[in-house]
């Protein structure tokens, strides 16, 4: 008993070493030969007894049957090393990052090979991947960090030299006579062309870095951001969530860039009538929902075309949350409004590392 099964077991072990191609060859030659001699056998019994033809029919059938089911037999055999293949490729599209090669030792060679390969690229785009995204991670942190300065800088350097202009124009005004009404009238439009251009100012550098943000913190920032944007639309926006949010810095950046994304979106196509946007900050977590009761859209369609149309508000949502290790829920469909969930770790990938 022993004896048969190490036979059987280095029959197969031969066989695994033969390509698909050869597998097949080899099957439907066997189905070949089998059907010559059995047809060569019946049809000299059929001779020999004088059958009618009803019997021929039936031995035909017969005949035909089992051939295919041998052969069905043989090739989905040789066919089984690609099944494997494939459910290795739909796990790779399901995450996975590492393909376990013993799997496949024992099947085509061809397709072991084809597995490393393939490995081996899934391998680099992984290694690809890390670096693209530590990359990223460092363009956005120096993004940031180039705002707050520039904007820092507008404040106090621009910012304070436009409001000193607007005092002295002021001063000057007030010391002309009554008489010089040509030259009040010019003192009056410089100081109202000073004073839009200092309300410009600050809009651009609410926009590159909301003082708000550092000094209040994230929920006032958000809050303000989105009645700013929104109100003028006749959007009207409620904003759920505590005031005091004890989150690192990198996360409270992020979580405002998100936000601030997702209003502009709603701003720009939503044609919504209210907004709800809730912060919730749990043990290990923090949950961000925005909610609009928009036209909506649909969310595959939408993303398949993203880069084709540069409409990047979504992927620029997912990178950021990807970065600190988080996640994007979309649901949407036309005529239902859009909600769009992100679930970031408190601890980010990038806690205790430098550089």
């Amino acid at each position: 008993m022993m004896k048969a099964k190490f036979k059987g077991f280095g029959l197969n072990s031969r066989l695994s070493r033969l390509t698909i191609f050869q597998r097949i060859a080899i099957g439907n030659s066997v189905v070949i030969a089998i059907g010559a001699i059995g047809g060569t056998l019946i049809t000299r019994m059929l001779t020999d007894k004088a059958a009618d033809i009803w019997l021929i029919i039936l031995f035909t059938i017969v005949g035909t049957i089992f051939s295919v089911l041998i052969n069905s037999l043989i090739v989905s055999s040789a066919l089984r090393p690609l099944y494997e293949l494939r459910r290795l490729v739909e796990r790779l599209h399901g995450g996975l990052t590492q393909i376990d090669l013993q799997l496949l030792k024992e099947t085509d060679p061809d397709i072991e090979q084809l597995a490393v390969a393939l490995n081996s690229l899934v391998t680099q785009l992984e290694e690809r991947n890390l670096q693209l995204r530590a990359l990223s991670q460092r363009a956005i942190n120096a993004q940031e960090e180039e705002r707050r300065r520039i904007a820092l800088s507008l404040h106090d350097d621009t910012g304070q030299a436009l409001t000193m202009l607007i005092i002295h124009l002021d001063r000057i005004e007030n010391r002309l006579t009554k008489d010089q009404v040509d030259l009040k009238a010019k003192l009056a439009f410089a100081r109202k062309l000073a004073s839009d251009t200092l309300e410009e100012l600050r809009k651009i550098i609410f926009g590159l870095r909301p003082a708000i943000l550092d000094d209040l913190g994230l929920v006032p920032a958000i809050r303000w951001y989105a009645r700013s944007n929104l109100e003028p639309h006749g959007i009207q926006v409620k904003v759920v969530a505590p005031e005091e949010q004890n989150l690192p810095d990198e996360l409270t950046t992020t979580l405002f860039r998100i936000s601030q994304e997702t209003i502009n979106n709603i701003a720009r196509h939503s044609q919504a009538h209210t907004a709800t946007i809730s912060l919730l900050n749990e043990k290990e977590r923090v949950l961000l929902k925005v909610n609009d009761d928009g036209l909506g859209f649909d969310v595959n369609e939408t993303t398949g075309q993203a880069l084709r149309l540069e409409q990047l508000g979504l992927l620029g949502i997912q990178e950021r949350a990807e970065l600190v290790g988080g996640e994007v829920t979309v649901e949407s469909a036309p005529g239902k409004g859009t909600e769009i969930q992100v679930i970031v770790p408190l601890i980010t990938k990038g806690d205790g590392q430098n550089g």
